[in-house]
């Protein structure tokens, strides 16, 4: 089913939830809970428990394509947190139950690495009894006891059981019914990915699914002899505010750990997250990141048999890092960026997230930041510029793109077209990716994007150019990925025809033409580019919904470890810096008590030493040729930077201040 469980109604997924079900029970609180799983599928007979489900640490799924195991959650790795575990299972046909009891035992420290796993047998078998006469059930359970659930302490939500179970279980083949008899109340577990394509159940809390302010659905991309993956992304919508506070939260955690929102799921399981860098900055989209709303989903089922291998560890710790993990990141990257919608939406998140600035304040900050890093030449002059030369002038707003009118479809279609006007080529250059638009009356059944022999449509385009992925046909709108083969010469012309065939009718088609131009010239890199935009965003702390600009997605309110952050994005350098941190206050209040005029100076001097250090963060970084391997420690290395700089900065304004220096003869002064 293409659609997932989202393609099905609230019944039939509470009627198929049955057969699988997760029952939380209290036992002795959050570090010893009971957690029961009942598969009524079709048990495991005495003869084969060891050689399948208690087979500990191996693999016993490698040849059997249709489980979902051998990259997924080892079913082994849930023992770690028990402290024992009773397993039964009675095979379908027969009368015969089969049952252990698994621990962990301790092995002596001087001559072992580590304890084991052992397990209940009777003369090297596990033990048996027979069903009650009549009795039809067949099946597995599987019961922990005193199952640590510490880091799950919350009733609904990211800190739940069953927010894990949504995040772990993306994309289920079918449904699970989860028992929570510790709050009491039952659900069904249906992946975050159906729930995001507006799969709703009892319990849920929104009646229609989530707010989106954009979906692209499933988009097909070619990785050669490596097969396909699948890439699609959801952007949701920015909480409302609530009683006259500012919105709040990163709507994102709600379906994906919101500091990796990028899931890579194999048969609907989840393999693997990572973080946002992708998205903040090799696509460019830090708002949309920083403010949670972006989720994308690279569904890994058509990669072939050798691809899985080489991406996926059978240690089921991590994906592998190599070629082909660089592969796909590329096209997701070229996906995202080539997206305009995108483009918008992360210009009006960044609107959203600013308050009104005095241009003439800007252009002051540019100029003395300038002077203190001691720029000269052409920089300078373009800080310097006046208003009327357009180069501080910030960009126009874009109003939000229309949303397209319906298409009303027909069966049989009666025309399909490449969006754009028929006069206009389209220019590609060698090895440049372009999207090309295509609207029809056709119903979706007119295209599958998973089998192209099964498809309606074609697209023709000569040995030029190249199909490296289409999307679905939904609503009658749908997309083609097309490339420039790398060898092809400038001034090369031809076509992009496409075509839709009608069974027992004649075939509709449409063509545009495209030549082959220069690539654009690589930036020199001993040409002095233009001084950035400076833009200074006071923050009044973990309340204000621009806080994660401060923390650099790291969820905590503790004002004493965060002091400032910093994008750049389109050439604007926006610099976020906390009104609450303990070093800026305890300055400023000295300040105002010593003489309050000098207050505003105060302010503006501690920007100015906090923009200087930005700018220079940023140059280290983007010419820096170490790749870091910890991302995390490179996060909590830069937040202490950021903490001693603000440190320094307060206490140097607040001297240059009593001193006489003030915000206006720093320029002369520098």
């Amino acid at each position: 089913m293409k659609d997932g469980l989202s393609g099905v109604s609230a019944k039939e997924r509470q009627v198929l939830a049955l057969n699988t079900i997760v029952r939380l029970e209290p036992g002795e609180g959050w570090q010893s809970r009971i957690l029961t799983v009942a598969d009524r599928g079709i048990g495991i007979e005495p003869a084969r428990m060891k050689d399948t489900i208690l087979s500990l640490n191996e693999s016993n799924k490698i040849q059997k394509h249709y489980l979902a195991g051998t990259y997924g959650q080892g079913g082994s790795s849930t023992l770690y947190f028990s402290k024992y575990v009773l397993i039964a299972s009675r095979a379908y046909g027969t009368d015969r139950i089969a049952f252990t009891l698994v621990r962990y035992e301790e092995l002596p420290a001087d001559e072992y690495k580590t304890g084991r796993y052992v397990y209940l047998v009777d003369g090297g078998d596990v033990l048996s009894v027979n069903t009650k006469q009549g009795d039809p059930t067949h099946g597995t359970l599987i019961r922990h006891f005193g199952y640590d659930l510490s880091n799950y302490t919350s009733s609904i939500g990211p800190k739940s059981l069953y927010g894990a179970l949504q995040r772990v279980m993306f994309d289920p083949v079918a449904p699970i019914r989860f028992e929570n008899q510790v709050a009491g109340w039952n659900r069904t577990i249906k992946g975050s990915r159906n729930a995001l394509n507006g799969a709703v159940d009892q319990g849920d809390e929104s009646a229609r699914g989530p707010e989106l302010d954009y979906h692209l659905p499933m988009f097909n991309v070619s990785l050669g002899d490596h097969g396909a993956v699948g890439i699609e992304y959801w952007v949701l919508a920015r909480p409302e505010a609530k009683d006259g506070k500012k919105p709040g939260g990163k709507p994102s955690r709600n379906f994906v750990d919101d500091a990796k929102p990028i899931v890579f799921t194999h048969n609907g399981q989840n393999q693997e997250e990572l973080t946002g860098r992708i998205i903040k900055k090799e696509a460019d989209l830090p708002f949309l990141q920083t403010q949670g709303r972006l989720i994308v989903h690279i569904n890994c089922d058509r990669l072939t048999a050798a691809a899985k291998r080489l991406l996926f560890s059978s240690t089921r710790e991590k994906s592998r890092e190599g070629f082909l993990l660089n592969l796909i990141e590329d096209e997701l990257i070229s996906i995202l960026k080539s997206d305009d919608e995108l483009r918008r939406l992360n210009e009006e998140a960044r609107e959203q997230s600013l308050k009104e600035q005095d241009d003439a304040a800007e252009r002051q900050m540019q100029r003395q930041v300038a002077k203190l890093l001691r720029v000269v030449g052409p920089a300078l002059v373009d800080v310097g510029g006046s208003k009327t030369d357009g180069g501080n002038e910030p960009p126009k707003k874009r109003g939000p793109r229309a949303k397209p009118e319906p298409i009303e479809l027909r069966d049989p279609p009666t025309y399909i077209k490449i969006v754009g006007d028929k006069e206009d080529e389209i220019s590609f250059y060698g090895g440049q990716r372009r999207y090309i638009r295509i609207e029809t009356d056709a119903n979706s059944h007119y295209h599958d994007p998973d089998d192209q022999k099964k498809s309606h449509i074609n697209v023709a385009v000569g040995d030029d150019l190249k199909i490296f992925g289409t999307s679905p046909l939904r609503g009658g709108r749908m997309r083609i990925g097309v490339q420039c083969k790398v060898e092809v010469a400038t001034g090369t012309k031809g076509g992009i025809r496409v075509e839709l065939y009608r069974p027992g009718q004649s075939t509709l088609s449409d063509e545009r033409y495209y030549q082959v131009v220069d690539p654009p010239k690589p930036k020199d890199d001993n040409r002095k580019t233009a001084f950035p935009r400076i833009k200074m965003i006071p923050v009044d702390g973990p309340e204000d919904d621009r806080w994660a600009f401060v923390t650099d997605e790291i969820d905590d309110s503790d004002i004493r470890r965060h002091a400032s952050g910093a994008e750049m994005s389109d050439g604007v350098l926006y610099v976020y810096y906390s009104t609450v941190f303990p070093r800026f206050v305890a300055e400023r209040q000295r300040i105002e008590q010593h003489n309050p005029i000098l207050s505003p100076s105060f302010k503006k001097r501690y920007e100015l030493w906090l923009a200087v250090h930005a700018l220079l963060m940023h140059d280290d970084q983007e010419n820096s040729t170490d790749k870091i391997s910890d991302e995390e420690a490179a996060k909590e290395l830069s937040r202490q930077e950021r903490c001693r700089l603000a440190s320094i900065a307060a206490m140097v304004a607040a001297q240059e201040v009593k001193s006489g220096v003030n915000t206006e003869d720093a320029e002369d002064a520098a």
